[in-house]
């Protein structure tokens, strides 16, 4: 749809993880939308499919680059990422090479943000563009979400794409990889309950120190679901009919089994079961106890107890992480009453591989679950309580735009006006004390005659609708709820047509801790939560609990949420108590100027 703009290329291609290819024969690009990409690892335990895919392969043999992009519908990604205005040297089709491979899977945004015909069309002119540089096309329809219909029937969300996907690569006669059917028939072999807890982004802050809530996510996956999937997608290619696919068998690496036990048999309400990984990847094990059960700890194959984590952010004690060393193991869930079991095998690479994806599991001990309510995606509320504002006058990073004020009515230095065109953007650096759904806020104006929705984008495409305020000096405020990672994390307001966007005064999160990189993130000492705090110590102006110290005569403003003065005053030299200026609690805009000079401009807030 080539809603994203050209400068955006760049920061995510330095963020794309690559294997080494100093001596890879071919290149293997993953394409494809969130539930393919890298997630940072702040978003942990959230993985994308493609995220991992490197370790299956022989880096000597092939390596892979992962270009999945989150949001991407297949004709948004062709012409930001494949080749109409991605930066310079950066489109896919220009990179590929004779030889090489293009894995091309969507199919999940398009249902709401394209069509069939689009769809069609993009994916033929990928498959098509990609075979006349000599380069092998594969499709793959879009996984399942976590939604069952009952124990043996997995919801079709996304509707006509997985049929349309294969009817694609039919008509081209190119390769096809059918993952709506293989993902539904992992899920169904495995159950409800184990697909939420193991496989799609269920996760607790309990679980997570980086997580600030709960994740109950049906659409992407934690990373035994990435890694499960991708294992599926390996074993399709090494049984494929086609046989430049299947030849992808010979460039993969050597695989090895984890055996999982658990002791006394039944303790466990679900424990991760057995799987292979290739020598690299990142393991992940884990174990639910029954109620009434006390779990002992995890024992390696010779009968020790294991502790440490690959993962740094792992706390909960029934979760284990490890990195999959060159030799088949066993691993042992103790519960009380239990012993580990010994590792009895022989510890070489499997030779043999599954060329599909059963309905059952022998090794599954526990009933497919589905709740009373049945299966619906999880929608969290908007919370408006917003605990802190970010002026957005100044971006850290733009495309097209101006800060400028001009128009009344803003609360801080100013506001910043995107240009009337696709490849107008703000970029705002910013820290986040943990990872989580928060609610992002914007105080926008409008003064046009209809809805100008923008993108705002964290690692993810969010859709903000910005109704006409009714004039350009008219302010409203926009909500909408994000997930956010722990750690820093680049946030960008990015027009979505040719109309532009609203200007943007400000924007605000409802989890408290978040700051501006380069601006704020730093200790605050002066929290006095019942006066106005926060303004920054400058050269004329500094604030120490209630009182502001100001070096010289200056005119103090004091703005509400809605841009309306409530007061402005010049004041001598010497000390103002801020809190007698305002005569009810919440959130105001304080500036302070000397003529023309602005020496503070800041948010504060009276609770």
């Amino acid at each position: 749809m080539g809603m994203f703009s050209k400068f955006w290329q760049g920061t995510v291609a330095a963020s794309m993880i690559v294997a080494p290819l100093a001596m890879a024969k071919v290149t293997i690009y993953m394409c494809g939308d969130s539930t393919m990409q890298d997630w940072a690892a702040g978003y942990c335990p959230k993985q994308g499919q493609g995220q991992d895919f490197h370790y299956w392969f022989d880096v000597n043999k092939a390596g892979v680059v992962n270009r999945g992009q989150g949001g991407m519908a297949a004709d948004g990604y062709y012409d930001m990422f494949w080749k109409h205005s991605c930066s310079a040297g950066n489109c896919i089709v220009d990179k590929l090479q004779a030889g090489d491979y293009a894995v091309i899977q969507f199919g999940i945004n398009d249902v709401s943000k394209s069509d069939e015909a689009k769809f069609t069309k993009a994916m033929s002119t990928m498959a098509k563009e990609a075979e006349a540089k000599g380069a092998y096309p594969i499709i793959m329809s879009p996984i399942r979400r976590c939604y069952y219909d009952s124990p043996t029937q997995i919801h079709n969300s996304y509707r006509g794409y997985p049929a349309r996907a294969k009817a694609i690569a039919d008509s081209l006669k190119i390769p096809f990889i059918d993952m709506s059917e293989m993902v539904a028939n992992y899920m169904i072999s495995v159950g409800e309950y184990y697909a939420q807890q193991f496989i799609f982004n269920y996760a607790t802050s309990g679980e997570y120190s980086n997580l600030k809530s709960d994740q109950a996510d049906q659409v992407h996956l934690q990373m035994n679901g990435a890694n499960a999937f991708g294992r599926i997608i390996t074993e399709q290619m090494r049984a494929h009919s086609d046989p430049l696919v299947k030849k992808l068998g010979d460039y993969m690496a050597p695989m090895y089994q984890v055996s999982v036990k658990v002791s006394p048999e039944g303790a466990a309400e679900a424990t991760s079961i057995n799987a292979y990984y290739p020598q690299g990847m990142t393991v992940m094990l884990k174990t639910i106890p029954k109620s009434g059960k006390k779990f002992l700890g995890w024992y390696d194959g010779n009968g020790n107890k294991v502790s440490g984590q690959a993962v740094s952010t792992v706390k909960s004690q029934y979760i284990y992480t490890f990195t999959m060393k060159g030799a088949s193991t066993q691993y042992t869930a103790v519960y009380e009453g239990g012993t580990a079991q010994k590792y009895d095998g022989d510890g070489k690479a499997l030779t043999a591989f599954p060329t599909t994806t059963p309905k059952s599991l022998d090794d599954v001990t526990f009933v497919p679950f589905t709740p009373m309510e049945g299966s619906e995606e999880t929608n969290v509320q908007v919370d408006k309580d917003i605990k802190k504002y970010f002026d957005a006058y100044t971006p850290d990073t733009a495309g097209i735009g101006w800060s400028q004020n001009e128009w009344t009515g803003f609360t801080g230095d100013g506001y910043y006006n995107l240009d009337n065109t696709k490849e107008s953007f703000a970029g705002y650096k910013m820290k986040f004390p943990g990872a989580g759904y928060v609610t992002l806020a914007v105080r926008y104006a409008n003064g046009g005659s209809s809805d100008r929705m923008f993108n705002a984008y964290l690692d993810h495409d969010y859709y903000v609708s910005a109704p006409p305020t009714g004039g350009w000096d008219k302010w409203d405020t926009a909500y909408v709820v994000m997930d956010a990672p722990d750690g820093e994390a680049l946030l960008k307001f990015m027009s979505l047509t040719s109309d532009g966007a609203p200007n943007l005064d400000a924007f605000g999160f409802s989890l408290e801790g978040v700051c501006r990189v380069g601006v704020d993130c730093k200790e605050e000492k002066d929290s006095i939560p019942t006066s106005l705090h926060g303004v920054k110590a400058v050269a004329g102006a500094k604030l120490r609990g209630n009182t502001l110290s100001l070096a010289e005569r200056a005119n103090v403003s004091v703005f509400d949420m809605n841009g309306s003065l409530v007061v402005r005053k010049s004041m001598a030299a010497g000390e103002v108590d801020l809190s007698s200026l305002v005569r009810a609690n919440g959130l105001y805009r304080v500036m302070v100027q000397q003529g023309s000079k602005k020496l503070v401009a800041t948010w504060a807030k009276v609770k």
